[in-house]
């Protein structure tokens, strides 16, 4: 007789970002790709394959981007896609937390000695740039992860399925992420290969990349346009309360990319 373990099922999710929260000019999609054990091995054997073909030791989107002949190979196994967004430029920081909307004023009391005024200046910057860190990587990184984890476990309920998260190692520290994401599932399993190593971490960048640049509307807004109409079916269905794309904090959200953001499944 099978075990409750061993009765469930058991799927991959692998997740990277792309853009930069560091970057007021760029914004930052996480993509959220779920696979299924018994299609694990068709999507590595894919990525593997036109990486192969096309030369390269790590297939990222802007190395599949102009390459149109091989993206068919990706959608011969199964697999579901979440995506979560944030606009670093919408954020407001100096009126939105009194530690940064009072920073001036709590900074001018702090006694910095005999440094000459252009040192205390950076050494201000630097503080203030610590201090927006610290907020986006354990609150707003903290709601991507939390309003993924919704949205896949609405389609995927955590007691009839096991989850192994595979992550690219992020833009905090492996221990402080896995801090978070226990937090708000503490039995699931999560592990942080590198990029180049992993083929579902490459798949996840692929798709990042494609909806960044479909949002930005850089050079290669063409062909991410293609490349995402192609899995429109693979996509984890919104509903009222978690919508997918996720737009992180909507009020800080410009109309821009509000319009943009409503497009990227219906191009």
């Amino acid at each position: 007789m099978k075990t409750n373990l061993e009765q469930k099922n058991k799927y991959f999710v692998f997740s990277d970002e792309s853009g930069s929260w560091h970057d007021k000019n760029d914004i930052y999609v996480r993509s959220w790709i779920v696979i299924h054990e018994s299609g694990y091995g068709k999507m590595v054997d894919a990525i593997n394959y036109i990486s192969t073909e096309i030369e390269c030791n790590e297939l990222r989107w802007k190395t599949i981007a102009t390459q149109e002949k091989y993206w068919d190979l990706l959608d011969k196994f199964n697999f579901r896609v979440f995506i979560t967004i944030t606009c670093p430029a919408d954020i407001k920081w100096e009126s939105k937390y009194r530690i940064t909307r009072n920073f001036e004023e709590q900074i001018s009391n702090l006694d910095f000695g005999e440094i000459d005024t252009g040192l205390v200046e950076t050494l201000k910057k630097k503080i203030f740039d610590d201090i927006r860190n610290v907020l986006f990587l354990k609150y707003y990184e903290r709601t991507h992860i939390e309003n993924a984890k919704k949205g896949i476990d609405r389609v995927l309920p955590h007691d009839e399925n096991i989850l192994i998260y595979r992550v690219d190692p992020p833009q905090m520290s492996k221990d402080g992420w896995s801090e978070i994401l226990k937090s708000i599932s503490p039995d699931v399993e999560l592990e942080f290969p590198k990029s180049h190593t992993d083929e579902g971490i490459q798949f996840a960048d692929i798709i990042a990349g494609s909806i960044r640049s479909f949002l930005v509307e850089d050079k290669k807004s063409g062909q991410a346009k293609k490349f995402i109409s192609k899995f429109r079916e693979k996509v984890i269905k919104k509903d009222r309360e978690n919508p997918n794309p996720n737009l992180i904090f909507f009020s800080e959200i410009n109309d821009n990319m509000k319009s943009r953001s409503s497009k990227i499944w219906s191009t």
